[in-house]
């Protein structure tokens, strides 16, 4: 067994708990499989999530890997369920967390089986999508590219740390069952932790425990929080500090070499490291072969018998999935720190620029559509307002039809409904853009009242 060891921390984005593994089993991981005949891209670089013996999560990387393109994403071919050890101590894991045990102590079993290395774990809420409004568990039968799976988000830029917030599944489809959601739907109702998460590029985690529960957690509108393991590997450097003249006319300090090391979600500066996981980051590699990589790449050529199932998500599930935060939003989120009223009027009339600055980018559009994907995750009512200000406006109209779509996913809002009706029957030329969207939200919103 591995040695284990952690340290809970404060860092600029809140309290974290850094785990050491040294001698870890390598039992969950990530690798290279390199470049291999079965990418059609002779470019592209295959990277595999696996569980134990089993390949679970193939992403094809484009450009030679590079960190700032998306992958393709699929479950591997010839997974049918990772073995049965693997299962029973994850659910041992989970059971402990969902008993309120602490994290260190709830995964303290699971830690020995990841990969050498350092990991950032603490709890978040994620969407059980794929960040574009598909229900997660069934979303990558087919390998196809899946935006927000690159480890440098253009949009949010390098600087700034972002929580991965969706996810992939480490079950295959068939393996939904009625049966088990029944007895989940009763239990997540009082769990503080509805599953484990481990994450794997981007804004994406490989979801290690809770499918059944994230199924019942999105048809009882339940936060579907997870406990999440996060690997620490890159370093970063802040900018410095302004220089502020002293007395003694002495020059200040300058800022010299990396300010510490960080994943996605978190920075943490050189000197909160315990120095034996600092060493551990600086000997070890961001992810490495495990010793039976051999198996895994000749698994990774099997093709499974397709399974005949009766059992399908419910469909409400599918479609509450549909209105859910989806990557856009969130990458708008993580790229702005704020709006004010004033920079909102001013991208209404038009303006990209607000008192000398400019307020997200210099193209309107793109302002716009910032603008309108940050307010809708952080205030619905404000949202609804720049919305209705935005379809109002003919000289806006290039952006009708996107903030329509965005608008039709608020579920129920009286003040969109007034407005679409109004809009659908003046039959002004100027709301053509948004009929389809307005007529469908005039539907919904008279059948649930009705």
């Amino acid at each position: 067994m591995g040695v284990i060891k952690s340290e809970k921390i404060e860092t600029a984005e809140g309290s974290v708990v850094l785990v050491s593994v040294t001698d870890g089993a390598g039992i969950i991981g990530t690798c290279s499989a390199g470049h291999i005949p079965m990418n059609s891209d002779e470019a592209s670089v295959t990277r595999l999530f696996y569980m134990g013996n089993d390949p679970v999560v193939r992403l094809v990387c484009p450009n030679h890997g590079s960190r700032r393109s998306d992958k393709l994403a699929s479950l591997c071919p010839g997974f049918e369920g990772s073995d049965i050890n693997l299962r029973e101590a994850l659910t041992e894991s989970f059971d402990k967390l969902t008993r309120g045990e602490s994290l260190e102590a709830g995964l303290h079993d699971l830690f020995p089986l990841l990969q050498d290395g350092v990991y950032a774990v603490y709890t978040s809420d994620y969407y059980p999508t794929d960040g574009n409004g598909t229900f997660f568990w069934g979303a990558y039968n087919i390998s196809h590219e899946v935006r927000g799976t690159a480890e440098r988000n253009r949009v949010i830029g390098k600087d700034r740390t972002y929580k991965p917030c969706f996810l992939i599944p480490s079950e295959p489809p068939g393996h939904y069952s009625p049966k088990i959601k029944a007895t989940t739907d009763e239990a997540v109702k009082t769990r503080r932790c509805q599953g484990i998460a481990f994450h794997l590029t981007g804004m994406f985690s490989v979801l290690l425990k809770g499918h059944h529960g994230a199924v019942s957690c999105v048809e009882k509108d339940i936060p579907f929080k997870c406990a999440v393991i996060e690997k620490i590997t890159e370093p970063y450097i802040d900018p410095p500090l302004p220089q502020v003249p002293n007395d003694s006319e002495q020059p200040a300090p300058a800022h010299e070499g990396i300010t510490g090391f960080r994943s996605p979600s978190v920075k943490v500066p050189l000197e909160l490291f315990p120095w034996e996981m600092l060493l551990n980051i600086l000997g070890g590699r961001a992810e490495y072969k495990p010793e039976h990589f051999n198996v895994l790449l000749k698994k990774l050529n099997t093709v499974r018998k397709k399974s005949v199932t009766n059992n399908v998500i419910p469909r409400n599930v599918l479609e509450k999935s549909e209105r859910m935060p989806d990557i856009e939003m969130m990458e708008s989120t993580g790229a702005i720190s704020g709006l004010s009223d004033e920079q909102l009027d001013a991208l209404l009339a038009g303006d990209t620029e607000y008192d000398g600055s400019v307020i997200i980018s210099p193209n309107l559009y793109s302002s716009m559509i910032t603008a309108c994907s940050y307010l809708q995750f952080t205030d619905k009512n404000r949202f609804i307002d720049f919305a209705i200000k935005a379809m109002s406006r003919p000289e806006l109209g290039a952006t009708h039809e996107y903030i329509a779509r965005r608008a039709s996913a608020v579920a129920n809002s009286a003040k969109l409904y007034k407005f679409f009706k109004d809009a659908v029957g003046s039959g002004d030329i100027r709301f053509e853009k948004i009929t389809a969207a307005a007529n469908r939200y005039i539907a919904d919103y008279e059948a649930a009242n009705n």
